[in-house]
């Protein structure tokens, strides 16, 4: 049997100063290999960030124009990321949208203040919706 290549979770390409950079934090390497391809294959430039302090640091040190923020992390969750970026100069205007698949639209509210349309429940959305929603949010 041939070993299969994995794909790493670090930057994988050089950026095009044109490609706008999105920042995905999530710790399934399936889910953040996948959207990375999706993101990619629209001629974004994708980060990942497997825990909450990477996340941190690597948005505090990449300012991303969108980060697309998991709920559940190994470290410290996503509300704590939150947290932490909207209390530097930086984060405070950072561009943010939840993907979650294990809390709801009320617990999300009161931990954290996001417009609903900033909020996407795993798996309820499509490659198109997310798509279109990434490019609404970072246009905005």
């Amino acid at each position: 049997m041939t070993p299969v290549a994995k794909k790493s979770l670090n930057v994988r390409y050089t950026i095009d100063m044109q490609q706008k950079k999105v920042l995905i934090v999530e710790d399934s390497p399936y889910l953040a290999d996948s959207l990375v391809d999706m993101l990619e294959l629209k001629n974004y430039h994708a980060l990942v960030a497997p825990t909450g302090r990477e996340a941190v640091a690597i948005a505090l040190e990449k300012e991303p124009d969108l980060i697309l923020l998991d709920i559940r992390l190994p470290d410290f969750d996503g509300y704590e990321v939150f947290r932490r970026l909207r209390a530097t100069p930086w984060g405070a205007t950072a561009k943010i949208m939840v993907l979650t698949a294990s809390e709801s639209t009320e617990n999300i509210s009161k931990n954290i203040s996001l417009p609903t349309e900033d909020v996407l429940f795993k798996p309820d959305w499509s490659i198109p919706q997310l798509l279109e929603r990434i490019a609404k949010k970072i246009a905005s």
